[in-house]
Formats: structure tokens, C-alpha cells, sequence
């Protein structure tokens, strides 16, 4: 198996402990990033920097070295564009990704900084307004005038497929157990970051590359065929290949497709077969 990212916060105890790692590196806008990557390449490589902002992008103040490095800035939401209107060369010329909540304003900012030539990607945590969903994913994979990627779109479209196999796209949002661990700052391990925030974790660093955390990693990444097993509702919807269960929350009613996503994942079915006959409609 090929050695995970690990998803960490900026805690010098715990990055004294790594060595030889790919690390997605959690920090705040405020951090010395220069030192900060000079540290972490001493002895891991960087695989992003992640910047956890409380701010709207509006009132985040760029920080110029992030130029070439790849940055994700996560925001509550755009703000207001009339002060971001401005700003708008310098955060396109950093080559950042802005990341974006699926509440609030999310769904609508990352329509329009896309518009704008901003690379956007949509944290698909909880239940979505599903038809708004639906109308940003439209807009993300068959809008003829060009615009920037908005993951984890971008992600499902490169990666979809003709035949009825599913397709995974949980790489897009840091949430394939395989190629992503998320750990604490005292060094514990989840398979998520939903998992770490919920504080259900599968071991610590002493596990790192051992069969008993790749056999976790393996029965997480392949938890979405149990729902074949359990004659789940989920697993007879034709959106499933796309969601593989993804909002089955455990539920054997399929509470999930009751709020719409089983709607959701069937019009992008369609929207990317769609776009599998129009090659000319990609616009990046």
C-alpha cells in the first residue's frame, strides 16, 4: 500500500515526530509559512498547506508566500465582493484554492469566485439544499463560458466512468482513508477528519505502516459495499455508482435519499453523460 498523506496541525511537538512523511499541513493565515515549510521539508515532503481561516476570504489579508506552493485557504465564506473586488488579481495571482462550506453563502460564492478564475472546492459535510447542489454542479461541468474548476466536481468528471463501476472521488476532499490519515496534535490517528473532530480514532503514531492500520484503511475504503450486504436502500438507487453511500448515514430507511440526494447523484448521472458527448463544453 502507498504511504498515506498525513493531515496534521502545525504543532512542533508532533512534527518532531515525523519523519519521512507526505504531510498536509493544518495552520492559520497568521503562520510563518516560510519557516513553517522549511521545517516540515527537513524531513517530509509537502503535500499542501492547509489554512484554516475564520474570516471571510474578504477580510483574509493574502499572504504573498503562498505563492507557489499548493494552498488551501479555507473560508467560512467569500464575504463581501465589493471589498474582495480589489483583491481579486492578487488571490487569482497566488493560485490558491478557496475552500467553501456547503451552508450559509457557500454554494453561491464558489459559483461566482469560480466565475472570477478562482479555483473553489465545496466541503461536502451534511445535508445540502440539493437542488441549489444540483444547480452549481450543472454550472461546474457543462457551463460553455469559461470558469475555474470547483471540486470536488472537477474531481468526479475526470474521474467518472461509462460502465456502471462506481467511481471514487473522496481524494478530492482529503476523505480516502487510503491515501489520507488525519491525526491529532498528540499523534492519534483517524481515518477521517469527521472521525477527529469526533475524536474516534484507530491508533497512534506507533502504528503508522503496520498491517493492523492497513487493514482499518481497507475495511473503511470498502465500507460502502456492506450496503449490498444489508439490502440498503441506498444500494438499489441509480445515483449510487456516484455516491456510494456517502449519505446513507447508517440509516436502513435511506434517510439520506429522503432529503434529496438520491435525486442529486442521478442528475449528475446525467449532466456527465452530457458532458461525455460535448468534450468542446470543458472549459479548463
Amino acid at each position: 500500500m502507498t504511504k498515506p498523506v498525513l493531515i496534521c496541525p502545525d504543532d512542533p511537538s508532533l512534527l518532531d515526530r515525523l519523519a519521512g512523511q507526505s504531510l498536509g499541513l493544518r495552520v492559520a493565515p497568521s503562520a510563518d509559512v516560510a519557516a513553517t515549510v522549511e521545517a516540515v521539508r527537513r524531513q517530509n515532503g509537502l503535500f499542501r498547506l492547509l489554512v484554516e481561516a475564520d474570516e471571510p476570504l474578504a477580510a483574509v489579508k493574502p499572504n504573498h508566500a503562498w505563492r507557489g506552493l499548493p494552498v488551501d485557504l479555507m473560508v467560512p465564506s467569500a464575504g463581501r465582493f465589493a471589498d474582495l473586488a480589489g483583491r481579486l488579481d492578487e488571490v487569482r495571482s497566488l493560485g490558491i484554492t478557496v475552500c467553501l462550506p456547503i451552508g450559509g453563502t457557500g454554494l453561491r460564492d464558489a459559483r461566482t469566485l469560480a466565475s472570477l478564475g478562482i479555483r473553489t472546492r465545496l466541503g461536502l459535510d451534511g445535508m445540502p439544499d440539493w437542488d441549489a447542489l444540483g444547480d452549481l454542479m450543472t454550472y461546474a461541468l457543462l457551463e460553455l463560458v469559461a470558469h475555474a474548476p470547483i471540486e470536488p466536481f472537477q474531481t468526479i468528471a475526470d474521474h467518472s466512468r461509462t460502465d456502471a463501476r462506481t467511481t471514487d472521488w473522496s481524494s478530492a476532499l482529503f476523505d480516502d482513508p487510503l491515501r489520507f490519515l488525519h491525526l491529532s496534535a498528540d499523534g492519534r490517528i483517524a481515518l477521517s477528519r469527521r472521525d477527529l473532530l469526533n475524536e474516534e480514532f484507530v491508533g497512534d503514531l506507533a502504528m503508522l505502516g503496520s498491517p493492523a492500520l492497513a487493514e482499518a484503511q481497507q475495511a473503511r475504503s470498502e465500507a460502502w459495499r456492506q450496503l449490498f450486504l444489508d439490502d440498503h436502500p441506498c444500494a438499489r438507487c441509480p445515483g449510487f455508482r456516484l455516491c456510494r453511500g456517502r449519505y446513507a448515514e447508517g440509516d436502513a430507511k435511506g434517510a439520506g435519499m429522503a432529503e434529496g440526494c438520491a435525486g442529486f447523484f442521478t442528475e449528475m448521472a446525467g449532466v456527465l453523460e452530457q458532458r461525455w458527448l460535448r468534450p468542446e463544453a470543458r472549459p479548463w
